[in-house]
């Protein structure tokens, strides 16, 4: 019989808040975000240092020697090829950094 109330009590304990613990109050939705008045026209700072990177033909890109990588039991191994240097719109070409070993 004292097993019953023992466990009675923890579940009144669980259910019934203690005196001068203060309750959790989530704080007042305060609504949608106002609208604001913009120009429609992405920033001048463009893309990277200024250039936009629009790729000419994906075709043309350039590409590092061939890396895998090896999950920590062997049995998945990914093989990839990270690109060296795109292509630009102006026929330029925007290199990339050498690839982590």
């Amino acid at each position: 019989m004292s097993r019953a109330s023992d466990l009675e009590r923890a579940i009144d304990r669980l259910v019934r808040p203690e005196q001068g613990v203060p309750r959790f109050e989530p704080a007042p939705a305060v609504g949608p975000r106002p609208g604001a008045v913009t120009t429609g026209r992405p920033s001048s700072s463009g893309g990277v240092g200024g250039r936009a990177l629009a790729e000419k033909d994906a075709a043309q890109r350039e590409y590092h020697a061939q890396r895998a990588m090896q999950s920590s039991d062997g049995i998945i191994t990914i093989v990839w090829e990270p690109i060296q240097s795109i292509l630009l719109m102006d026929d330029s070409r925007f290199p990339f950094g050498d690839p982590p070993a």
